[in-house]
């Protein structure tokens, strides 16, 4: 089918296709740096992954805001 498939027909239809690509991307993120964070060992690795996940759970409530903004669920 592709990347335009038969629920894609408008640029409307296009934007919040990709925005739930990027909403699920954020989701996977979020939820794999908890456990990244408890098997690092390095304190510098260890701190970097916090600030990771504290910034992509800053994405997810801005792209979760965009969903709202447009009217559709995420």
């Amino acid at each position: 089918m592709g990347f335009f498939s038969k629920d894609i027909k408008t640029l409307d239809d296009l934007f919040v296709h990709t925005l739930r690509d990027i909403y699920y991307a954020e989701k996977q993120i979020e939820k794999a740096l908890p456990k990244m964070i408890d098997k690092a060992t390095d304190p510098q690795l260890k701190a970097g992954f916090e600030k990771h996940l504290d910034q992509t759970r800053g994405h997810v409530e801005r792209v979760e805001q965009v969903f709202e903004l447009h009217g559709v669920k995420a």
